[in-house]
This record gives C-alpha cells, sequence and structure tokens, in this order.
C-alpha cells in the first residue's frame, strides 16, 4: 500500500520534480546544468569517531529510513505531553476576541476625512506630518482618536498630541521612523500574546519551513520560536510561537509539506531546548532473523544501551569539507580557511551543478568575490552566496565581517562539530581500552539534576545585543559542574553516570590517562584549551559534558509483513488526522520489517540507537547499498534513475580509489602539478581531473 496522496513528498515523487526542473524551464530550480557522472559516498561513520558498540551481541539487519515515512519524530513537551498534529480547527472563542477589537471605534468621527492621506503617507513613505484639529476636544475622544490609528495602522505611524502654530491642539501623524512589520499590533485584553501552534513537515528541515511562514506571514523570521530543530528526512511534529498573530492568519499558510493546527494561545514565547525530548517511530526494513532473536537484540538494547555518539547529522552532507573542518578553522582562528572551507568546490557531491557550484569554483579559481558573485542568481539565499556578497562589499579579505553576517547558531554549529569529532574519538579510543566500566578519574556531574539533563551550551556570552530580536534564541547556558570518580566511590557508579567533556575553555578533563589524550588531539590541531576562549565571543569554546552511553526510554517494537518493499507501514500525523487506514501485516509477505518506538532526552541521536541495534554504518551509502543489494537478490526490475543513481555511487568507490592510485605516482615522479587532498576520503584528487 502506497499512500503517496497523502504523503506526497516520497521518494519517487522528489526525483520526478528534480528532472522536470532540469527540462521545463517555467518550473526553475536552482539545481540546473549538467549532471556529474560519478559522486563521492559520503562521510562514513568511521570519518567521525564512531566505531564502537555498547554490545558484542548480532545485529539485526536492516534497511534505514528507505521511505520518508519510515522515520516520525514527535517533540514531547516540558510537561510531558507529545506533541501531535491532532485538530486545524481555529480556537472557538477567537471570533469573540475578534468582536472585542471591533469595538475599537473613532468617538471622535474625525479620523474618516483624513483616511485617504494617511493612507497615502503610509504607501509613499512621505515625510509629511498630517493634522488633525483636536481643540475642545475631550481627553477620551483624543484618546480614542490614538487608539483606532493604531488599531488601523498599526506601528506603521506615530502619533502625538501637540499644539500647532496658531496653538491650537491638534494630533500630528507621521510616518514612523522604524517600522518593524505591518501586523496589527491592537490585541485583545482577554486573549495572552503569545500563539502557539503543532507544526508538522514532510521531507524539509525546521530552518527551511520557518523561513516560508516568515514569507507567507510577514513576520521576521527570529519571531517565530521553537524548542529545537527536528530531522530533515522523515515526518516530524514539534510546537512553534509566535507573538501577536491570529490562529486564522497561520491557518491560511499553504506550502506543500508543512501542515499546522492545535492552535492555543499563551502568555510566555517557546526558548530554545525548552523540550523534554523527542518521541521517535522508526522503521527497519527487511530485517533478518526470527522474533525470538529480534526480541532478545531490542532486550539487550533496554539493558546495556548504546554509545551516546553525535550521529553524522552532526557533521554535514560533505565529504570534501565536512563542518568539523570548518569548525577547526574557527577554533583555531584561521577565518580565511574557514571561508576556503565553506567555498571550497565540491564537484562530485552533486548530481546536479548548480549557481552555487559556479560561484564556488570562481572563487576557488579567482579568489576574487566579484567574479564568484556573477554566477550566483539573485535568488540565491545560502550561506556560501551571503558570504561571497559580504566579501565582495566589504572586501575579499574581511572574513570576520563574512561570518557576522550569516546565522550565528550556524557559526555555532560548525564550531560544535569539530568539538563533537573530538569527543566522538576520545569516547571509542577509551571504549577500546578500558571496556563500559567506570575507571577512576573518569568525571560524574556533581549534582544529580543534571543527569538527565544533556546540555549543548551555546556560547555567545557578551554577544548578545538585547536590542536585537535575532539573538534571542542563542542561549547562555551554565556549565554543570563534575568531579573525578575516586578509588573509594568507584563502586557507587555505573557506565550511566560517566560524562565525558566536549573540549572547551571552561570545562575538565578526565583525571587520568583520558586527560592527556584531549591535549594531544587538541595539540594535532596546534590547539589548546586555553586557544580555544577568544576575544570575539561568537568564536569562543567554553564547552559542556555529554553521558558516554545512554538509553532509550519506553522501548516498544513490533513486526510488519509485507509483500511491496515501499509499502508506507507507519502513519504521519496528517495521515491519522486525514482518517487513512493504518497498514495491517500480512500473515505472509514477502518482506519483513521492525518498527521501534521509543523516547531520548535532547541531543540524542536516534540513529544512534538504530546503530547498536542493525550492528550496521547509519550513513546514506550504505543505506543505499543495502536497497540496492536486495533489488539484485530479489530480481526486482529498478526504474532506470534508481539504476543510474546506484551506478554512480558504486563507480564513485572504485573511481576514487583508481584516482588516488594514479595520482599519488604520478605525483611522486612529479607527473602532476597542482595536487590537492580531498578532504577526508585520504586521497589526493587533481583539481584537473576534479573538473
Amino acid at each position: 500500500m502506497n499512500r503517496n496522496k497523502h504523503n506526497n513528498c516520497g521518494v519517487d515523487e522528489r526525483d520526478n520534480q528534480l528532472q522536470a526542473s532540469e527540462t521545463d524551464p517555467s518550473n526553475p530550480s536552482p539545481r540546473t546544468g549538467p549532471k556529474n557522472k560519478f559522486l563521492y559516498e559520503g562521510l562514513a561513520e568511521r570519518n567521525v569517531g564512531i566505531t564502537e558498540y555498547s554490545t558484542s551481541a548480532p545485529g539485526i539487519s536492516g534497511i534505514l529510513k528507505h521511505r520518508l515515512s519510515d522515520f516520525q519524530v514527535n517533540e514531547i513537551s516540558l510537561d510531558g505531553t507529545i506533541v501531535r498534529l491532532t485538530s486545524q480547527s481555529i480556537p472557538k472563542n477567537e471570533d469573540e476576541d475578534e468582536d472585542e477589537i471591533k469595538d475599537i471605534v473613532d468617538e471622535s468621527g474625525l479620523c474618516e476625512q483624513y483616511i485617504e492621506d494617511i493612507d497615502s503617507l503610509v504607501a509613499l513613505r512621505s515625510t509629511k506630518q498630517i493634522e488633525i484639529n483636536v481643540e475642545g476636544l475631550t481627553k477620551e475622544k483624543r484618546t480614542s482618536i490614538h487608539k483606532f490609528l493604531s488599531f488601523k495602522y498599526g506601528k506603521s505611524i506615530s502619533t502625538n498630541t501637540i499644539k500647532n502654530d496658531q496653538e491650537k491642539q491638534c494630533i500630528a501623524i507621521n510616518l514612523a521612523s522604524i517600522v518593524r512589520d505591518n501586523r496589527q499590533v491592537t490585541w485583545p485584553k482577554s486573549r495572552p500574546e503569545y500563539l502557539h501552534f503543532a507544526l508538522h513537515k514532510c521531507n524539509m528541515d525546521t530552518t527551511n519551513v520557518v523561513s516560508i511562514l516568515s514569507k507567507q506571514l510577514r513576520v521576521k523570521v527570529n519571531t517565530i520560536k521553537h524548542a529545537g530543530t527536528k530531522d530533515k528526512r522523515g515526518n516530524t511534529t514539534q510546537m512553534i510561537s509566535i507573538r501577536k498573530l491570529h490562529a486564522s492568519n497561520v491557518a491560511k499558510v499553504h506550502a506543500k509539506n508543512i501542515w499546522t493546527g492545535n492552535y492555543v494561545y499563551k502568555d510566555s514565547t517557546l526558548q530554545l531546548g525548552a523540550l523534554k525530548g523527542n518521541r521517535f517511530r522508526i522503521v527497519l526494513r527487511n530485517i533478518k532473523g526470527s522474533d525470538e532473536e529480534v526480541s532478545s537484540a531490542i532486550e539487550m538494547l533496554k539493558l546495556h544501551g548504546f554509545i551516546n555518539y553525535y550521529g553524522l547529522q552532526r557533521f554535514g552532507n560533505s565529504i570534501v569539507s565536512p563542518t568539523y573542518s570548518i569548525g577547526k578553522s574557527l577554533a583555531s582562528g584561521n577565518y580565511s580557511e574557514a571561508i576556503d572551507n565553506i567555498l571550497k568546490p565540491r564537484p562530485m557531491e552533486s548530481a546536479f551543478v548548480s549557481d552555487t557550484d559556479r560561484a564556488r569554483t570562481a572563487w576557488w579559481d579567482t579568489k576574487d568575490p566579484a567574479e564568484a558573485m556573477k554566477q550566483l542568481s539573485k535568488k540565491n539565499y545560502t550561506i556560501e552566496a551571503k558570504i561571497i556578497r559580504s566579501l565582495a562589499f566589504n572586501g575579499p579579505k574581511s572574513y570576520i565581517n563574512a561570518f557576522q553576517i550569516i546565522p550565528r547558531n550556524l557559526v555555532l554549529l560548525y564550531l560544535h562539530s569539530y568539538q563533537s569529532l573530538i569527543w566522538n574519538k576520545i569516547v571509542s579510543r577509551r571504549i577500546q581500552k578500558f571496556g563500559l566500566k567506570p575507571i577512576v578519574g573518569d568525571l560524574i556531574f556533581k549534582d544529580s539534576e543534571w543527569k538527565d539533563k544533556p546540555i549543548e551550551v551555546i556560547n555567545c556570552g557578551d554577544v548578545i545585543d538585547e536590542t536585537q530580536e535575532e539573538e534571542a534564541d542563542l542561549v547562555v547556558a551554565k556549565v554543570p559542574a563534575v568531579v573525578p570518580i575516586s578509588e573509594e566511590n568507584l563502586s557507587k557508579f555505573t557506565i550511566f553516570d560517566v560524562v565525558y567533556p566536549l573540549p572547551g575553555c571552561d570545562v575538565w578533563y578526565p583525571k587520568n590517562e583520558i586527560g592527556q589524550w584531549y591535549i594531544d588531539l587538541l595539540a594535532e590541531d596546534d590547539l589548546t584549551s586555553e586557544k580555544l576562549s577568544k576575544k570575539n565571543k561568537l568564536f569562543s569554546l567554553k564547552g559542556t559534558y555529554r553521558n558516554i552511553v545512554s538509553k532509550a526510554e519506553d522501548l516498544k517494537w513490533s513486526i510488519y509483513n509485507h509483500d511491496n518493499l515501499d509499502d508506507d507501514l507507519l502513519l504521519s500525523d496528517i495521515e491519522t488526522l486525514s482518517n487513512v487506514e493504518p497498514f495491517k501485516s500480512l500473515p505472509n509477505g514477502s518482506f519483513k520489517s521492525l518498527m521501534v518506538e521509543f523516547t531520548l532526552l535532547p541531543s540524542i541521536y536516534a540513529t544512534m540507537v538504530v546503530r547498536e541495534l542493525t550492528k550496521q554504518d547509519t550513513s546514506a551509502y550504505n543505506q543505499a547499498s543495502l536497497c540496492k543489494d536486495l533489488d539484485m537478490k530479489q530480481h526486482i526490475p529498478i526504474p532506470e534513475e534508481r539504476t543510474n543513481n546506484y551506478k554512480k555511487i558504486k563507480l564513485d568507490v572504485n573511481l576514487v580509489e583508481t584516482m588516488a592510485a594514479v595520482i599519488k605516482y604520478c605525483s611522486d615522479m612529479s607527473i602532476l602539478q597542482n595536487v590537492t587532498t580531498c578532504g577526508s576520503i585520504n586521497c589526493l584528487v587533481s583539481d584537473n581531473i576534479c573538473h
């Protein structure tokens, strides 16, 4: 059973859209230009330090995220409520509140004759002053004029009671010097200021959705608040809040793969990190093993937990320039290198050549932002485009300016990616040498209150300017206190109590030989804890702590038997709301799939739970390879587009290995010039051959 009519963002449809955008001029897309014949396989877990497991039990082989519907995430609010889209109705009392607003009238009756002039003032951005003669009017009637104009024009105008040249009292109307937006600011007294609503999205990241909401609702991006970002590839539901916006306006938002509902007004806004966790429902397709073997593996996972690695999502999609390489450059204070890493050409990472790709190549060849900017379309708002335009405007070496014009949370993401790489590597080495038992010198939280509160510290310090709304999302979190385990209390703790630091200037390292590992690993990048503190707090890293082993709570599972590998086995929130019939397992289905459902604390990766269960690399390349192998074994006809994708992946691996050997030989023999290292794949690639 394939439910694309309800969940219309399936893989096949998305491929069709990409193909259409190439051939149909009326369907423009930033992904234009020729297709690349070969693609890099992308980052693998071993590239980011993910190597160990919590048990030696055999895994349950299965395919992850084969369908978008295979990965469902629902946010858990601070009160423990699982956020679901269950209604799209407007609150019943909203109409009553609107009646309250409609009661705002001009009791003087003077405003009507000036409305046309005020409309022109606002539309033409005129500096003209309009005066309404209110000589002899009572204070109450003058107040009604102020309220009426405020209701009708919001902050587009300013009104003041003054005396004119004839010493007569009048109300002066001017265009406001700062117009934040065109929303009505008059608000029902009985209604709380903040609209909260459930956002359900499919195959879109949270940042993208916020941008779409901003444009359609005509509000600033930074006024749209959420507790945290959610996975792109899947169906996710989370809460959003916006100040002084009517639910009826949000209900009118029309965008593909975005749904809103469960509207409620509250007295406070959402804060970044204000969630208890996330509830996951994940399907693993074509699993191997009996129900007894699955049950045994699940019980092992419940008992021993999983290594709490930072998953591949933390490190971006690029193998040529992963986010940790940019973060390392920023942490080292080498801002020009960080810019180069962002703008480094990636000729074999996308099937389509975009204007961003062309701009990267122009920058790399010329280091001239003006030349690179010529390659960009006017509607290109990517990070690369913003940086290139900043360099063109402020000068080709104004690197810090360039980082100040991109979202600060993104800059911090680069830095945290580098911290995460160090953390993953240290934890893997620690487990290899000491296993999964606490040792003397390991760290634990001093206060037990932190045990179930993994903290991602966003280090912005005094960077925050309270006059700028966009900085409200940059939360300065306190680094929790830790203490080392001693010989005397070693027996009181388990591996679930042990926390290891992300490197920074405000953390302790383990009081054993592992502390030196941190120092040595940072030294390889010419860094120390002290160097991670910067005068510019945007680039400063305090560090934080993270449990090295964690558990999935309230873990449940079930088996689905089905005949079609592409059957949608789980209902999304919008499908449940639309009364779509759930999938029913077939007694003798050709395929056997596992659904697991569990809860995780914030900042913990569900893919690491799946990894422990399957004992497989969770990278997209590895999952695609499993799917390909299955198609070949089952003798299932593969659509041409998918066949080409498989060939690209397979050829890429062989191509890179062959190129590496050839170019290494040529380089040693001084046959080739201009030979460069290519990202983290540990091979040499000639610029000429890549292009």
